[in-house]
């Protein structure tokens, strides 16, 4: 007998009614929530407790940290940084901000939020409690760079603390080099007073900030800042771009006042400190008086001195009265003496 090769009626209706059901079933039930990864991601370092700046660099070493999370997820950042009595746990919860730093410990207890693995024990970052594809991503992120080659040697320059003047021969100053370089390099001169000049003012602290309000790694006065285009003083690249600009022109204006490189460093190093007035009145009153200006020396033993007295507005030389100069005196030197410590440690 002959078998047919027609196939079975009732096989052929199950199977159309078998793809039927799927294509429904595709078109109506829902499917998984896809993630949308932001461009920019709003981060927050509310680290006020771990915030001395006597000690190792824990804000600058996060910040550092938020970037490289941004920057391997092809992410913009912005990054903000809060002060002792303020949180941003609402503002999170709320999605105004992305992530929030906070210090790691035993007791610490939040809720409605996601908590990431530790960080060097110092720190956990927190996420929205309904982004947990975003914390299974910085979670990887965050194994990934403890077993990074770079990690050790970030680590240690933003958490071993640096003495100047206790140190050895070393590679790196700070764990800015590389800008400061760039900086010092684009206006010809010695990238080690950039250097030297950051680390007296704010010992490579980005969250500094004096009591007159002088501000970051460079610890510019507000308005001197936003001259040079600073809108974010805690930003390392802004803020150090700017004082050497500012310490450029101030080397350019006496260029011709001061005998050798050296001698025009101090003088702009003064003006930094004390402002461009009070330096041209020193000058001013050495020529009235034939002192020479070519050397700062001049101006602190002979000139500082008569400075002081209210009197010198007599001469006629000086247009903003009396000024003691002391403190910027040891500006100076103490500078010129950092300066002089970093060419040899690190050449």
């Amino acid at each position: 007998m002959m078998r047919s090769d027609r196939p079975n009626p009732l096989v052929l209706l199950l199977a159309a009614l078998l793809l039927l059901g799927t294509g429904l079933a595709a078109r109506f039930l829902p499917r998984p929530e896809q993630r949308v990864k932001p461009g920019h991601i709003r981060g927050v370092l509310e680290l006020a407790p771990l915030a001395d700046t006597s000690k190792a660099l824990i804000i600058g070493y996060h910040y550092d940290l938020l970037q490289r999370f941004a920057a391997a997820n092809g992410q913009r950042i912005s990054i903000s940084l809060t002060g002792r009595d303020r949180s941003y746990l609402d503002s999170l919860r709320a999605g105004a901000v992305d992530i929030v730093v906070v210090p790691f410990g035993d007791s610490l207890a939040v809720d409605s939020v996601l908590v990431s693995t530790p960080v060097d024990s110092l720190s956990v970052w927190l996420m929205r409690h309904d982004d947990h594809a975003g914390m299974r991503e910085l979670n990887d992120w965050i194994a990934a760079w403890h077993a990074s080659e770079d990690y050790p040697r970030v680590r240690a320059l933003f958490l071993e603390r640096f003495n100047a003047f206790r140190s050895g021969p070393r590679a790196q100053i700070s764990p800015y080099d590389s800008l400061i370089r760039a900086h010092a390099d684009s206006l010809g001169w010695d990238w080690h007073l950039l250097a030297a000049v950051m680390y007296s003012e704010s010992r490579f602290h980005i969250e500094a900030r004096s009591p007159r309000g002088a501000a970051g790694l460079m610890q510019m006065m507000p308005k001197t800042a936003a001259r040079y285009g600073v809108t974010d003083p805690l930003d390392p690249e802004m803020n150090i771009a700017a004082g050497a600009q500012s310490l450029g022109t101030l080397i350019r204006r006496y260029y011709n006042v001061g005998d050798n490189m050296t001698e025009r460093y101090k003088y702009a190093l003064a003006a930094y400190n004390a402002g461009i007035g009070r330096i041209d009145d020193c000058i001013s009153l050495a020529r009235y008086l034939d002192i020479d200006p070519s050397y700062w020396d001049n101006i602190v033993r002979r000139v500082l001195p008569l400075m002081a007295d209210e009197r010198i507005l007599e001469t006629g030389a000086v247009k903003l009265g009396a000024f003691k100069g002391t403190e910027t005196s040891l500006y100076v030197d103490r500078i010129i003496a950092v300066y002089d410590r970093l060419r040899l440690i690190c050449p």
